[in-house]
């Protein structure tokens, strides 16, 4: 009968050894491994944070300047009737930049086209009826309101936006212009709309201009953006600077990430960063 024999010391101690180092790798590649689903989560978010401003942004980027002037006299002396006018008035364009932050003057269209042919001269209200009614609740009509962009309309091949000076009826409006106007028959009725957007304190935000109402944070950490408009191309450009969700005990962003030029605060460089670019060419 075959005596059983026991494991050594160094035998027991070799075998621990090995369970210690084999066990230790598994332990780091587990922690490597899920610190890279952590990190890519992070920069994942990031991500998402651009695209959403990019998203809100687009609409007002694709009808900006739809049926208004896009030289900066033009546009300016378009929306000066008399003393009181629209804060726009003063911007340069319906696409421009000021003190880093993006204007961008728009045309929301609607399903109205006008009945006829009609020439409205520089100052002279003309009556314009329309085959469909009108969206009323979306124009304000008098005087009274020649300052407020809500009494300002459009359409799609004019380049003259026009003030209702009076709701006639449902089908009808009171236009006046600054200058010469013409509208097409069939041409669409457009609602001019304005939005001022910028990037503060770790929020994107963006003010309509059309109500007044101030401006209110829509996304949630955005570092920075900066915004670039090429008049002579018709090209403008968005940068965001943009953090993950987590913030670190320590600094994860040493450097700057790609395509972004400024400067990065030392609180942003506890967040995981990335940088969001996205050009549009303006097509009015």
């Amino acid at each position: 009968m075959k005596q059983r024999r026991a494991f050594t010391l160094v035998e027991l101690l070799v075998a621990a050894m090995i369970v210690a180092v084999v066990g230790g790798g598994a332990v780091s590649a587990l922690y490597a491994f899920f610190n890279l689903v952590w990190r890519l989560e992070d920069m994942a978010t990031a991500y998402q944070r651009g695209e959403m401003v990019f998203s809100i942004l687009e609409r007002a980027i694709f009808h900006a300047g739809l049926g208004m002037p896009d030289d900066r006299n033009g546009f300016q002396n378009a929306f000066k009737i008399s003393a009181t006018y629209p804060k726009i008035a003063s911007w340069d364009g319906p696409v421009s930049v000021k003190d880093g932050r993006l204007r961008l003057v728009y045309a929301v269209s609607t399903s109205c086209a006008a009945k006829g042919f009609y020439d409205v001269p520089g100052g002279v209200a003309v009556e314009v009826e329309f085959e469909k009614d009108l969206p009323l609740d979306q124009i304000f009509a008098g005087k009274g309101n020649v300052g407020n962009l809500k009494s300002w309309v459009t359409f799609t091949a004019s380049r003259q936006p026009f003030f209702v000076e009076r709701v006639i009826d449902s089908r009808a409006l009171d236009l006046k212009s600054s200058d010469f106007g013409h509208i097409a028959k069939n041409d669409k009725l457009c609602l001019v709309r304005a939005i001022e957007a910028y990037a503060m304190s770790n929020f994107f935000y963006i003010e309509d201009v059309t109500v007044g109402s101030g401006s209110q944070p829509v996304v949630e950490g955005v570092a920075g953006a900066e915004f670039e408009y090429d008049s002579d191309k018709g090209i403008l450009t968005v940068v965001l600077l943009c953090r993950g969700a987590k913030r670190h005990d320590r600094e994860v962003s040493a450097k700057k990430p790609p395509l972004w030029e400024a400067e990065i605060s030392g609180e942003d460089r506890h967040y995981r960063l990335i940088a969001a670019k996205k050009a549009w060419r303006i097509r009015n």
